[in-house]
């Protein structure tokens, strides 16, 4: 190769000086501005934090709530019973009978003899006599159910009107009241707990939705399934504001209900800015027309968009002189 034949490099062929001064005392500043911004969206567009529910909180705030779940629960209304297949036992033995026999000594001779004497009879008698206590227990409710959010709300028997009650009801009022004492003691969360440690828990979230405060609760606060939130009862610290779009994708898209469909559409949603979003040339250009950039660094006076580099260009000796060959 013959060396007088090669390229000499002109100032042209240089790369562009591009003055920076990055601002790094901008740093802490922005960071502490998006987090404000954070708190203040997690404050007033988040779902309102609840405090997490608990069995003995429920009963002893709700009991004739409480007392219309026991009911429910021997005669077999109750949504626990759509969970049976699930936990293995049936509503009646999981939160009234099982209990009850447990805890028996302390409740006292009574409840003894009123759990002896049900257990005795047959399934429709004992059907029978909770289905007569429920239809008593709906004479002293205040109102019948309403519609709150597009989700029926249920009101509360007056517990104070229980004595005025009347009927044929078996034992069942008596195994209602030994199961309102265990639930407001604390003893039949105690009672899961030594059934099934590690799902103590859920089996409490399980009896809290038989009970009408939890459901009434969510559906007046806005989290239920149905009310552009996710279910959050159980009291974490910051609603679920980030769960914007899952949220109108579990409620309002096709198949978003289900675990495929969620999936699906959320990744289809991601995909978006994976790959549409810096393909755009109007959207990928955003940030600069905005001079996002600023926040981070900028040019020195006169060097703004490359000025400085071409004024130094021009000024460089050979500046525009043809290349020897």
């Amino acid at each position: 190769m013959n060396p007088e034949s090669e390229e000499v490099p002109t100032m042209r062929d240089a790369p562009p000086a591009h003055a920076v001064r990055h601002a790094f005392w901008k740093y802490p500043l922005v960071a502490t501005v998006i987090l404000g911004a954070i708190a203040a969206l997690a404050l007033f567009v988040g779902s309102p934090d609840w405090p997490r529910d608990t069995i003995a909180t429920v009963a002893t705030g709700d009991p004739g709530g409480a007392v219309l779940a026991f009911t429910q629960e021997l005669d077999g209304s109750a949504s626990s019973w759509g969970n049976t297949g699930e936990v293995g036992q049936a509503p009646d033995q999981l939160f009234v009978l099982g209990p009850l026999r447990a805890f028996s000594p302390l409740l006292g001779a009574p409840v003894a003899t009123a759990l002896a004497g049900y257990e005795q009879a047959g399934a429709q008698q004992q059907r029978a006599w909770a289905n007569a206590y429920e239809q008593a227990l709906m004479t002293i409710t205040p109102s019948g159910p309403g519609a709150m959010g597009g989700m029926a709300t249920t009101a509360s028997p007056e517990y104070r009107r229980l004595g005025t009650l009347s009927g044929d009801f078996g034992p069942v009022p008596a195994l209602v009241q030994g199961s309102l004492r265990l639930a407001q003691g604390g003893y039949l969360e105690m009672y899961l707990t030594g059934l099934a440690p590690g799902h103590s828990l859920h089996l409490a979230t399980i009896w809290l939705y038989d009970e009408p405060q939890m459901l009434n609760t969510a559906i007046s606060q806005g989290l239920t399934d149905d009310q552009w939130g996710m279910i959050k009862e159980r009291g974490f610290a910051v609603g679920p504001w980030y769960l914007l779009i899952p949220a109108i994708i579990h409620v309002t898209l096709p198949g978003g209900a289900n675990g495929l469909g969620f999936t699906l559409w959320n990744l289809a949603f991601a995909l978006v800015f994976v790959l549409a979003v810096p393909l755009l040339p109007g959207v990928r250009d955003l940030p600069r027309h905005l001079r996002l950039y600023r926040l981070m660094y900028r040019y020195p006076v006169g060097a703004r968009h490359g000025r400085l580099a071409r004024d130094a260009e021009r000024a460089a000796p050979g500046y525009g002189e043809a290349t020897p060959e």
